[in-house]
């Protein structure tokens, strides 16, 4: 057996804390859909249609009928998924470090617990990016799609026009202000070698041009874009496919280098459901002496008003 101390170590409750502590402040995809908790399983949720811009109700005598905007929704279910991800720490690496009778071999034993679950808890958390962020771009109402004339990359292009134009398919479809604009880190390089762009952040006392991807995160170079926060995803793919990241299925909605989303984030627009909190479970497996580690977490995204999203392609 291993000893007290590693087990203590490998408690769910222990294991957990490192997990969350891990997974905190990295992510960014719950500011779009936020965390709503669920009890069930299963359940029903609203999507609504437009709003239909421009029209007024007609004027009525007190208590007469009025006729309300168009706030149409269909009922549609969905089913919790489980995403899961595992190790395996080996007993006999444990007990090698254990054995040695000092305070720097138990550390070591410990530290390679925490390794392992800050591994999984990463990983964990970049599936539940990729399906947030697919959800959002697969619910993009081809209505609200804007054509870029030409590649954002080029100097005849005109990027800020196509967001505008986006964030005016927003207003007219579903009444609502775009605030956020999701972009490719090869689309944020493009954006900051652009001559309207920097014009913005060169009078803003930004001199510095940048020459290179930058790492993915709220930190931007260009944090606001017409009066749009500016994300900046890794979870992206050319021509908007993916290999299988989530249980060997195939992605074909990730934020592409080829296309940008333009959207309303937060509660409007949808919810993440989460069934139960991050967990780990862990149980000895007597034929290979080795304990395995689970972890694991229960969610689906939903978007309540696929209209507080727009796309733009060929940039």
């Amino acid at each position: 057996m291993i000893s007290y101390e590693i087990q203590a170590d490998l408690h769910p409750k222990k294991l957990t804390g490192i997990a969350i502590k891990k997974t905190q402040g990295i992510l960014f995809a719950p500011d779009f859909l936020p965390e709503r908790l669920f009890p069930e399983w299963s359940g029903y949720y609203k999507s609504y249609g437009n709003v239909a811009f421009g029209q007024m109700a007609p004027e009525v005598g007190e208590g007469g009928r009025d006729r309300l905007l168009n706030t149409d929704y269909t009922e549609s279910s969905f089913t919790m998924k489980e995403y899961r991800i595992g190790g395996r720490i080996s007993e006999r690496a444990i007990k090698f470090l254990m054995n040695k009778n000092s305070t720097v071999a138990v550390s070591s034993g410990r530290q390679l617990v925490t390794d392992e679950i800050e591994f999984l808890a990463d990983t964990l958390a970049l599936r539940e990016e990729y399906q947030i962020l697919d959800s959002i771009t697969s619910n993009a109402p081809s209505g609200n799609k804007v054509t870029a004339s030409f590649d954002w990359s080029g100097t005849q292009s005109t990027p800020l026009s196509d967001l505008r134009n986006a964030c005016k398919n927003i207003l007219t479809n579903q009444h609502t202000q775009g605030d956020t604009l999701i972009i490719s880190p090869d689309t944020e390089l493009n954006l900051m070698n652009h001559a309207d762009i920097k014009d913005i952040y060169k009078y803003s006392g930004n001199t510095t041009n940048l020459t290179a991807k930058i790492a993915a995160g709220r930190s931007r170079a260009i944090p606001n874009i017409a009066g749009l926060d500016v994300y900046v995803s890794d979870a992206v793919k050319t021509a908007n496919t993916a290999a299988g990241i989530l249980s060997g299925a195939t992605e074909t909605a990730l934020v592409g280098d080829d296309y940008a989303i333009v959207c309303k984030r937060g509660t409007t627009l949808g919810y993440t459901y989460v069934a139960e909190p991050l967990e780990v479970r862990r149980w000895a497996e007597e034929e290979t002496r080795t304990v395995r580690v689970q972890l694991f977490k229960t969610f689906v995204p939903v978007v309540f008003r696929a209209n507080q999203i727009a796309t733009v392609v060929s940039i």
